[in-house]
This record gives structure tokens, sequence and C-alpha cells, in this order.
């Protein structure tokens, strides 16, 4: 059966840990992929639950980080922190690193689904890496939250996805790797969900099961085949 794909970019396709860590490295004398990682916590768990309107503020981010690793705020060392974050998220489509599994997999279901990435930031640009990297156009529709708003408030996101692509929820399946922000919003929202947990981390109690968790997009593949 047909089924329209509201796919992540960002730990789903790509390997955005590999590229902040690289750039990350040595800030505040810590490891990149520490400092990463503790982003990703002030990020998701306190600025998307409790300051969303604050989700473009970097420097607001960097205070908390701050806090969160309990270090003195030190300006010239938050300059050059957003300096690396903003070369780090460029390369994400600029010099991408795609999963091996990621073009697979894409090219085997837009052969039976409509695919939609679905991603927070620069979607178009991120569209068109995965695009030159396969050699074919992959995606019916690109979103990202300048289209429907922040992910992880499934009023602002998932539901207009559904509505901008004239979606039947029970046709539609969210494939990402972020259990607040893709499976939790989607669950939300009334959608069927398939979580990527590369990192075989362990789903926190208060968060939604999703419908199906793989390792990898091989087993999201096997999946898909069976519906």
């Amino acid at each position: 059966m047909k089924k329209v794909l509201f796919i992540d970019y960002d730990g789903t396709l790509h390997d955005s840990d590999a590229k902040y860590k690289a750039r990350l490295d040595g800030i505040l004398g810590l490891n990149g992929m520490d400092i990463w990682r503790a982003y990703l916590q002030v990020h998701r768990g306190i600025v998307h639950t409790q300051y969303p309107e604050k989700h473009d503020d970097f420097f607001f981010h960097q205070r908390l980080l701050f806090d969160y690793l309990k270090k003195p705020y030190d300006e010239k060392a938050a300059n050059e922190l957003a300096g690396r974050f903003r070369q780090a998220q460029l390369e994400t489509w600029t010099n991408p690193s795609f999963y091996p599994d990621a073009l697979p997999f894409l090219n085997k279901v837009k052969e039976r689904h409509i695919l939609c990435l679905t991603t927070g930031d620069y979607s178009p640009e991120k569209a068109k890496a995965l695009e030159k990297a396969g050699g074919v156009s992959y995606f019916s529709y690109v979103f990202d939250k300048d289209h429907l708003g922040l992910k992880g408030h499934s009023n602002s996101y998932y539901n207009n996805a559904v509505m901008s692509t004239n979606s039947r929820p029970e046709d539609v399946i969210v494939i990402g790797d972020s259990p607040e922000h893709d499976i939790a919003a989607a669950k939300a929202a009334g959608l069927a969900t398939v979580w990527v947990n590369r990192r075989s981390i362990v789903l926190a109690n208060h968060l939604p099961k999703p419908d199906f968790e793989a390792r990898d997009l091989t087993e999201v593949l096997s999946y898909l085949g069976k519906i």
C-alpha cells in the first residue's frame, strides 16, 4: 500500500553528530561529542519545552549550555562556539556525511511511496544535497519550520504537513531519530511512527512508544515491505 513518508534528515539520513563532534572538539576543554549532546539536551529538553519562542536564539542557547556544562560564561569562547556551530551546520548540506543506508533506502522507497523531507532547518538545501548524491529527485514535498512551524509542536508541524500534502493521517508514516521532536510530536498528531534508534538509546518513560523501532534504515525498509 502506498504511504506518505515524512522523513527526517539529521540523525536519520545524515550523520550530523559526526559533523558537530569534529567542529566542536576542544571548545571549553571538552570533547566535541560531549558538547553536542549537551546542546541537544538544552535545545530539546529546555528550550523546546519551556521557551519555544527562543528556538532561533543561539545566544540564549549558549547561556543555558554554559550553565548545563557548569562552566562560567565566557564571551570569547561563546563567539568561537557560535562560529563552529555555524560551520558544522553548513557542512550538513555543503559537505554531507550520509549514512551508508540512506541513499539505498531512498532509492527503494521512492518507487512505492510519496516522500516528504520533514526537517527543522534549511530543508531545500538538504534535499538538494541528497538529490545531488543520489542523482535523482526524491521528494514530492520539502518542509521545515519556516513552512510548518517548530518540530516538537505537532499542531504547528505535522498537522500542517498532513494538510499541505492533502493526505489522510492514516496514510502517513513519520520516520525520524528524535523521540521528542519526531516520534512524540507525530504520535500527538495521530500519525504512525518509526523510530530510527541508531545509538541504541533507552526511550524515556514519559515519551510515547513508536509503532516500530529500527536500528537503521535497512530495518525500516523491511518494516515498510510488510505493510
